[in-house]
This record gives C-alpha cells, structure tokens and sequence, in this order.
C-alpha cells in the first residue's frame, strides 16, 4: 500500500536544459537528505544550486506537515519551455536557437 504522507516542492521553468539537470539529479539519487545537500553545496553544475533550494524547501515543506523521519525523496526533472532565437546568417538563411528550461519536483515521504 502506497504512503499517503508525502510533501513535494516544485520550481518551473529554471534557466538550463533537462539534460544537464538530469545528470544533477541522478548524482543524488539513493541517497540521504542529509548527504545530498551536502553534495550540492559543491557541485559545479549551473543547476545544482537550485536543486539545493528546492530539496531544501521540500524538506521545510515535511517538517511543516509532521512528517515522520527517516525520508525518503524522488527527484524527477522535466523539460519546460522553449525560447526560440534567430541567428542570421548569410545568403538569406537564419539559424533557430532553442533556448531549453526545465522544471525541476521533489517529493519527500516516510521510509
């Protein structure tokens, strides 16, 4: 039976494509709350610093609701929107630029 006591926190549309902030996320995954924010006090990725912001807020989010410890979490990180720019190049062609977001839950639940 699946655990109805569980806090989630989202940000969306954070500057950097879902790939890059894939390879963040799955540093951290398995481990403890504990650990990975210590991790990503270090990482050098452009968006380790908002998976910090947002584990951390999860976790204030589960203390807010009387969750019981230990925690688990999950992290699942999805593509957002797109800009598009427009480079212009020679003999009348342009070159699209896709300029990728992604957005970025949490859920912490009871082990």
């Amino acid at each position: 039976m699946e655990n109805k006591e569980f806090a989630i926190a989202q940000i969306k549309n954070v500057k950097g494509s879902a790939q890059k902030a894939k390879l963040v996320a799955d540093m951290i995954k398995g481990m403890e709350i504990e650990d990975a924010l210590d991790i990503l006090k270090f990482v050098n990725y452009r968006n380790a610093p908002t998976l910090y912001k947002v584990l951390k807020n999860a976790l204030n989010n589960a203390e807010a609701k009387n969750i019981s410890k230990p925690y688990k979490f999950e992290v699942s990180v999805g593509k957002g929107r797109s800009l598009r720019r427009y480079r212009f190049k020679s003999h009348g062609h342009i070159e699209i630029l896709n300029k990728g977001y992604c957005n970025i839950s949490v859920k912490i639940s009871t082990k």
